[in-house]
C-alpha cells in the first residue's frame, strides 16, 4: 500500500469528519451546498479508492496509530535532552558548596562520555522516525504537515502541538538550537571539571603547607593562606586548619585572660578585720604568692618560645610575656600600695579603741552612765552581726546529680550554675532567687529558678541530667559520633594505619603489613581481635594520662548489637550473632538495590563498582544518615561478642574490598574468625563509651566535613591554673 496515498486519504477522511461538526453550525445556504457537494465528490473519491484496496478500512484508527508513533518516537528525544541539560547542573552551579574531587571526576568522566557519545545517540533517536515522517520547512526540519494536520483534527491535545516539537526533531537530526545548547552545556560541564580539580589540587596543596605552618606555629601565616580560599570542597579539612589556627591563639588569649583575674584579685577592694593590722601581713602574703607563681608560670612560658623560633607564636609570645612582665610590676605596686592602706587604716582603729580604753578606765565612774549602755549596745550590735555571720555560713545548696539513673560522683563535674556562677554541692551561697543551668560542655540544656533561703542548707534534690552527646575528637584525630540507640560514640572510620603504628611502635606490638601498598589514611589491616582489643586498652590509658579522658571513660570494641544499631538494622530476631546472621534479607549498606551503586563503598573489583582495588582511604566514600563511613565493604572489622556464645570465634561485620557475593554484602551479614587470626580483609574500629561526664566532654571538637586529622604538634606547656588546654589538640 501506498504510504502517501494512505496518509492523504486518511487526511481527507478525517477532514471530513472535522466538516461534517461544523456543517452543523452553517446558517448561510451556500456554505451549505458547497459542503454537501463537497461530500458527495469526497464520498465518491474515497469509494473508488478503497474498492481499489488504496485506503484502510478504518481510517481513523490508522490517524490514531500514527500519533501514538509519532509521540513514542518525540518523547525519548525530549527525555534525552532534559538528561543531557541536567547532566553536571550541580558542577555549574554558582553556590557550589557540598562537592568532592570524587563527585567532581565522577560528572567530568559522564560529561565526556555524553560528548563523544552524542553523535551515535542521536543517530539512534532519527531512527524512530520512518520516511516521509519529517519535512524541510523555512524553520528547518519538523513534522510533516499531513501528520501535523493528524494532531490538529484528531488529537489537540497531543504534545506534537507544543512549540517545542520543531526543536527536538531537529536535535535528532543534530541540528536547531537544542543541539548548540546541549554541545555549550556538555562543554562547559567539562571544562568546569577541568578547573574544579585544578582547583582542587591547589587547595589541597595550599591546605597542606597552611596545615604545615600552623602546626609549627606559624599561624599567621597560614590563616593568610586559608583565607582567600572558598571551601567548596567536603573533602580538604578546611576548618581542621581553622582550628588548628584558633588553638594557638586560644593558647595566648587564656594567659592573658589568667593574667587579667590576677589582676582583678588584686584591685578588689580588702579591709584588714576592725582594728587587726597583724592581719594584714598574711593577706599580702597570700598575693605576693599569687604573684610569684603566675611569674613563674609566665617565665617558664617564655622559656617554652624558644622550642618556637621564627614563628608566630613565639613572635606573639615574645611581645606578650615582655607586656604582661611590666604589668606585673604595676599589679606588685598595686599589692603593696593597697596592703599598706588596709594596715595604716586598721592602725589608727586600732589606736582610737586603745585611746578609748584608757579613757574607760581613768574616768569609769563619771562615765559609767554613758558609757555602759553604749557597751550594751555594742555587745548587742557584736552579737547580732555573730549571729548573722554564722546563719550567713549555714546559707548553703546541697544536691545530687544523676545521669541515667547513677549518681555523677566526681566532684569535678556535679557542678551546677546560679547566675552563671559554678556551685557545688554544700557550698555556701547567698539568699536570693537564681537561675540554676548546666555547664553546656558537659550536659543537655537544663534550666529553672530556685530561691535560697537565708540561714538554712537548700536541698536541691536529685537533678535529673542527661550527658551531653556532641562529636569527639581525641588526641590522634580520631573522631567518634552518636548514634541513636547506642550509649558509646561510635568510630566515624576503621582505626587507620597512622593510628595504630603509634600503637605497634609504643608496645612493640608484631604488626605484619600486607602485601599491597597502604597510605597513613588506610585501615590498618592484619590485626587479631586480640590485637584490636590491646590498642584499646592503650589509647585509653594514652588518652587517660594526657588528660582528655576520664576515669570511668574507656576505648572499646562494639557489640554486634551497636553495629547493628549504626547500620540502621533494627530488631534482629536471635539470641547470639550466629542466631542473627543474615535473617534480615535485601537490606545493604547502601539501600536495597542489587548490585550496589557506583562508588558507594570498596568492593571486590569483580563488581566494578569503584576504582581500589585493595583497601581504600577511609572515607573516601559517602557516609551513611549517622555520618559514619565503610560501614559496608573495604574491611572486615571485629566486634566484641563471641560468635555463638562459646569463646572460641569472634564477630566480624561489613564485609571487605574482597566482597562480591550479595549474602555476604548484606548489612545482616557476619563472619566469625579466632581471636588471634590475622589477615588482610579484616581491620576494626573502636567506640567510646562515655560512663559519666568527664575531661573528654569539655575538651570536644566539632565534626565539620568528616575528613581524616592529624594531630597539632606539641607546644610548651603553661602550668595550669586549673586546666588550660596548651596547644591545641
Amino acid at each position: 500500500m501506498n504510504l502517501d496515498l494512505t496518509r492523504k486519504l486518511a487526511l481527507l477522511q478525517a477532514t471530513a469528519a472535522s466538516l461534517r461538526e461544523t456543517s452543523r453550525s452553517f446558517t448561510d445556504t451556500a456554505d451549505m451546498f458547497a459542503h454537501r457537494q463537497f461530500q458527495m465528490e469526497l464520498a465518491e473519491y474515497l469509494g473508488t479508492h478503497r474498492a481499489a484496496g488504496d485506503i484502510p478500512h478504518e481510517p481513523d484508527a490508522f490517524v490514531h496509530e500514527e500519533i501514538d508513533r509519532l509521540e513514542r518516537v518525540v518523547q525519548p528525544v525530549a527525555k534525552f535532552v532534559q538528561e543531557q541539560l541536567a547532566l553536571g547542573r550541580e558542577i555549574l552551579d554558582a553556590k557550589k558548596q557540598s562537592l568532592s574531587r570524587a563527585q567532581v571526576a565522577e560528572c567530568q568522566a559522564a560529561a565526556d562520555a555524553a560528548f563523544a557519545s552524542l553523535v551515535e545517540e542521536q543517530h539512534r533517536l532519527a531512527a524512530g522516525f520512518l520516511n516521509k515522517d519529517l519535512s524541510e520547512g523555512e524553520g528547518g526540519v519538523d513534522l510533516a504537515p499531513d501528520l501535523l494536520a493528524f494532531c490538529k483534527l484528531a488529537r489537540a491535545q497531543s504534545p506534537l502541538l507544543k512549540p517545542e516539537r520543531a526543536a527536538l526533531c531537529q536535535f535528532a537530526n543534530g541540528e536547531g538550537p537544542l543541539h548548540g545548547e546541549v554541545v555549550e552545556h556538555l562543554e562547559a560541564v567539562r571544562a568546569a571539571c577541568a578547573t574544579l580539580i585544578e582547583l582542587h589540587a591547589a587547595q589541597a596543596a595550599t591546605l597542606q603547607q597552611a596545615h604545615t605552618l600552623a602546626e609549627t606555629a606559624d599561624f599567621a601565616r597560614a590563616a593568610a593562606l586559608i583565607e582567600g580560599l572558598n571551601p567548596v570542597f567536603t573533602d580538604l579539612p578546611y576548618q581542621h586548619v581553622t582550628e588548628v589556627i584558633d588553638g594557638w591563639r586560644k593558647s595566648l588569649g587564656e594567659l592573658e585572660a589568667r593574667f587579667t583575674r590576677l589582676r582583678e584579685q588584686v584591685a578588689t577592694a580588702w579591709r584588714a578585720p576592725f582594728a587587726q593590722p597583724w592581719k594584714v601581713p598574711p593577706r599580702q602574703m597570700e598575693l605576693e604568692q599569687q604573684v610569684q607563681q603566675f611569674q613563674d608560670y609566665l617565665a617558664k612560658f617564655h622559656g617554652g618560645l624558644e622550642s618556637w623560633k621564627n614563628s608566630d607564636f613565639a613572635r606573639d609570645g615574645h611581645s606578650l610575656f615582655k607586656k604582661l612582665m611590666a604589668q606585673l610590676d604595676t599589679v606588685r605596686a598595686d599589692l603593696v600600695r593597697r596592703c599598706a592602706e588596709a594596715r595604716t587604716r586598721a592602725l589608727a582603729e586600732l589606736a582610737v579603741t586603745l585611746a578609748l580604753g584608757v579613757l574607760t578606765v581613768n574616768f569609769a565612774g563619771q562615765l559609767a552612765p554613758v558609757l555602759v549602755p553604749v557597751a550594751v549596745v555594742a555587745a548587742l550590735v557584736q552579737g547580732v552581726r555573730a549571729a548573722h555571720r554564722r546563719l550567713g555560713a549555714r546559707t548553703s545548696v546541697v544536691f545530687r546529680l544523676e545521669a541515667d539513673g547513677r549518681a555523677l560522683g566526681d566532684a569535678a563535674h556535679a557542678v551546677i550554675r546560679l547566675n552563671g556562677e559554678p556551685v557545688r554541692s554544700g557550698d555556701a551561697v547567698a539568699p536570693g532567687s537564681y537561675q540554676l543551668t548546666l555547664d553546656p560542655s558537659l550536659f543537655e540544656p537544663l534550666a529553672r529558678t530556685v530561691t535560697v533561703q537565708f540561714g538554712r542548707r537548700n536541698n536541691l534534690g536529685v537533678l535529673a541530667v542527661r550527658l551531653n552527646r556532641e562529636a569527639h575528637t581525641n588526641t590522634l584525630g580520631m573522631r567518634f559520633l552518636p548514634v541513636p540507640g547506642v550509649a558509646a560514640l561510635f568510630g566515624i572510620w576503621p582505626v587507620r594505619v597512622q593510628d595504630y603504628e603509634g600503637f605497634a611502635r609504643e608496645t612493640d606490638q608484631k604488626w605484619p603489613r600486607p602485601k599491597f601498598k597502604q597510605e597513613p589514611a588506610h585501615p590498618a589491616v592484619n590485626v587479631s581481635w586480640d590485637d584490636a582489643r590491646r590498642f584499646c586498652l592503650w589509647l585509653t590509658d594514652r588518652e587517660r594520662r594526657a588528660g582528655a579522658l576520664g576515669e570511668r571513660d574507656e576505648y572499646r570494641l562494639p557489640t554486634d548489637l551497636e553495629w547493628s544499631a549504626a547500620v540502621d538494622l533494627g530488631k534482629e530476631a536471635g539470641a547470639t550473632p550466629a542466631e542473627r546472621d543474615g535473617k534480615i534479607r535485601d537490606v545493604y549498606p547502601w539501600g536495597r538495590e542489587w548490585p550496589p551503586p557506583k562508588n558507594t563503598g570498596n568492593y571486590d573489583e569483580e563488581l566494578r563498582r569503584d576504582v581500589f582495588d585493595y583497601t581504600s582511604p577511609a572515607g573516601s566514600f559517602p557516609a551513611n544518615r549517622h555520618g559514619l563511613y565503610d560501614l559496608g565493604g573495604n574491611v572486615w572489622e571485629w566486634c566484641s561478642d563471641s560468635y555463638d556464645g562459646q569463646q572460641n570465634y569472634r564477630v566480624l561485620r561489613g564485609a571487605s574490598w574482597h566482597s562480591a557475593k550479595p549474602h555476604t554484602l548484606l548489612s545482616a551479614a557476619r563472619l566469625f574468625n579466632s581471636p588471634g587470626h590475622r589477615v588482610d580483609i579484616v581491620g576494626f574500629r573502636c567506640v567510646l563509651d562515655a560512663r559519666r561526664p568527664s575531661p573528654v566532654f569539655s575538651q570536644r571538637e566539632k565534626v565539620g566535613n568528616g575528613q581524616p586529622t592529624t594531630p597539632a604538634a606539641p607546644a610548651p606547656a603553661i602550668p595550669p591554673e586549673e586546666t588550660t588546654p596548651f596547644p591545641p589538640a
